[in-house]
């Protein structure tokens, strides 16, 4: 008997699976390439902008070490709080780079953004690089939590799109006392906002996701939150948001997900935005009164 994850044909899949088909404000084969025109020219427009105030450090050890770019205008102080961006693209496309316009707008709220790069899922030596990838996100972040506890800023907010929103997610349940941090170190992570991301990675395995990374059915288990049992008994409160515009898997697999957080008495909110698809969902932030910026600063400072 076949399981709802391999129920899909390949065909269904990929169509429930790739949110470009769903949206009709462009032609299909047009999306992606005017994604990328936008989001290169903002980026390299703020990296510009930013001058010398736009540092590169790096961050882990061994197979795990990276860089990430920290974005610290003159008006964010040494203690601001700190916003943390992980991209998408599958764990295959895309890099930091290509996002930091989305720095922008939380300069200008006085926080410092901190922006992770990973090497992508083909990229890796080994047969586990999507766990490869969690690790080495875990690493970025550990680093951060280490910096936000020696500068004494007040709290660290994760932010992920898509493969990042997934990625955001595994770090939510991610057990930090395995990086010797401080525990108040630890506890600097106040919320944790998810965009248009994914919980139950086997629905991908056979897709046109996969053809690249070839993740088998253990890891794909293994790196997928609606799977995986919490390790702490409180976590901080987690957004599940969602563009109007995405696909019907995407909306059933947050749903179930926050369905999954409830039940184990997590602090979870689900929320869509309007008038948004899967691109134009983080294409917008940088827009004045953005509906999307507008709630992740509405949550940041509120007690939940």
């Amino acid at each position: 008997m076949k399981e709802l994850w391999n129920f899909f044909s390949r065909e269904q899949t990929d169509h429930q699976y790739n949110p470009t088909l769903w949206t009709r404000r462009l032609p299909t084969d047009d999306l992606l390439p005017n994604h990328i025109d936008i989001t290169t020219k903002n980026s390299n427009a703020y990296r510009k902008k930013m001058g010398n105030h736009l540092q590169t450090i790096p961050f882990g050890n061994d197979e795990y070490l990276g860089e990430m770019d920290v974005f610290r205008p003159e008006n964010v102080s040494e203690n601001a709080p700190i916003v943390v961006y992980i991209h998408g693209g599958w764990w295959q496309w895309f890099s930091k780079e290509q996002f930091s316009f989305l720095a922008e707008p939380f300069n200008k709220k006085g926080m410092a953004v901190y922006m992770p790069g990973y090497r992508m899922a083909q990229d890796w030596s080994n047969d586990k690089p999507m766990e490869s990838i969690v690790r080495q996100m875990e690493a970025a972040v550990a680093t951060i939590l280490q910096e936000a506890y020696d500068k004494n800023s007040q709290a660290v907010y994760l932010v992920g799109h898509s493969a990042g929103g997934h990625l955001v997610t595994m770090l939510h349940k991610t057990d930090w006392s395995k990086y010797n941090l401080p525990d108040e170190a630890s506890n600097k992570i106040k919320s944790i906002f998810s965009l248009a991301g994914l919980f139950d990675i086997r629905f991908l395995l056979d897709s046109y996701v996969n053809d690249e990374i070839k993740m088998s059915l253990e890891s794909a288990k293994t790196v997928s939150p609606q799977l995986l049992d919490n390790t702490k008994t409180a976590l901080c409160p987690i957004h599940l948001i969602l563009p109007e515009f995405d696909t019907a898997e995407f909306f059933r697999q947050t749903k179930e997900y926050q369905d999954k957080l409830l039940e184990e008495k997590q602090k979870c909110h689900l929320y869509v935005i309007q008038n948004r698809d899967h691109l134009t969902i983080i294409e917008n932030m940088i827009q004045e009164k953005d509906e999307l910026f507008g709630y992740i600063l509405k949550h940041m400072s509120a007690k939940q």
